[in-house]
């Protein structure tokens, strides 16, 4: 038995609650499109909690982790997407 990883389970809550945030902000019309860029494994998790508003409305998704890169490189990422 694997000892108990609580990053992990953390940032698995996180990803659920982004993707709750972004079933709200959908269901309000703040957006019309968008491109997700987050981590590969929480990407992953997001998906499993995509409203289908929210999967409508995704233009794109990149699987990279992009924190603490200068404007111009995520930029560039996006560009890319």
């Amino acid at each position: 038995m694997e000892p108990t990883d609580f990053h992990q389970l953390e940032e698995d809550r996180f990803a659920a609650e982004v993707a709750d945030l972004l079933k709200k902000r959908a269901l309000s019309n703040d957006f019309e499109s968008l491109i997700v860029v987050a981590p590969p494994r929480t990407l992953g998790e997001m998906r499993k909690h995509y409203h289908k508003e929210v999967s409508e409305r995704l233009t794109g998704e990149l699987d990279k982790d992009l924190t603490g890169h200068p404007i111009a490189e995520i930029e560039r990422a996006l560009m890319s997407a």
